[in-house]
């Protein structure tokens, strides 16, 4: 005789759920979540959008990071969702005291297999930088066009090892690091490029990476992160900017292209 089956427990799912205030009206924070040429001043490198519900939502950082997912919610300067095959996403804003508080839900992790509890955790963290930049694009920044400098290195050693190795004292930056990476913090750092950095240390979030910001390039975001799943990551230094010289994003560009590859592949 066959023993029955013991049924499967449920799986229980997982949300990510954040919440930021931004120093905009409802309108112009709306006009950031669903208009394609506002999305791309903080969000994706491109994006399309046929707004209403039902229709859809286009997003990109190139092929090999692009998708497309229907709208599901759609009311105007009140809440805005689209859901893929991933999950769901939702949007729901409320105006406070002349601010607008944005609440982000994304839903819909239901697995624990390792590469399922990557995208969890790579997922929640993205989310940390770009509400940020959401932020400073709305708060500090509102109506200036993203400039983008994207310089990245694939990488063979463990994420916990790049790390170590991005900190180093000598890599990136002269001196260590590591007691001027205080989350909320003034920062003063001199990088082995030849740039001296200050700012505010925005987040810190080891073995993944951190964001400053960067006074001298006029308030930009600088994220120094490891992307990507055991076997396939890369070091990447995002730089948003807005109002330099085309020419200074360039040479950010090159420059740490150039150090990437000396610390890493060299």
């Amino acid at each position: 005789m066959t023993e029955p089956k013991q049924a499967e427990e449920p799986r229980k799912e997982r949300r990510i759920e954040r919440e930021i205030e931004i120093k905009a009206p409802l309108e112009d924070v709306w006009k950031a979540l669903t208009d394609a040429n506002e999305l791309a001043r903080w969000f994706s490198l491109e994006a399309r959008v046929t707004p209403g519900l039902g229709g859809k939502i286009f997003v990109s950082w190139g092929p090999a990071c692009e998708g497309e997912a229907e709208i599901v919610a759609w009311e105007p300067a009140k809440k805005f969702a689209w859901k893929d095959p991933m999950g769901l996403v939702e949007w729901t804003l409320e105006s406070r005291v002349g601010k607008t508080i944005v609440h982000l839900l994304q839903s819909g992790f239901l697995g624990n297999a390792d590469w399922e509890n990557e995208w969890f955790d790579s997922t929640s963290y993205g989310w940390i930088f770009m509400l940020l930049s959401l932020q400073i694009a709305l708060d500090r920044h509102r109506g200036a066009a993203r400039q983008v400098a994207w310089p990245r290195v694939k990488i063979t050693i463990s994420r916990e090892d790049a790390y170590r190795k991005l900190l180093s004292p000598g890599a990136f930056f002269s001196q260590d690091v590591q007691t001027a990476l205080k989350p909320g913090e003034s920062y003063s750092l001199t990088m082995t490029t030849g740039d001296s950095f200050t700012g505010r240390v925005e987040f810190v979030r080891e073995p993944r990476g951190f964001c400053l910001t960067v006074g001298e390039l006029n308030d930009a975001l600088l994220w120094l992160t490891i992307e990507g799943a055991a076997g396939q990551l890369e070091v990447q230094a995002w730089l948003s900017a807005f109002s330099l010289d085309p020419s200074q994003v360039e040479a950010f560009g090159k420059k740490w292209d150039r150090r990437l590859r000396e610390v890493f592949q060299n």
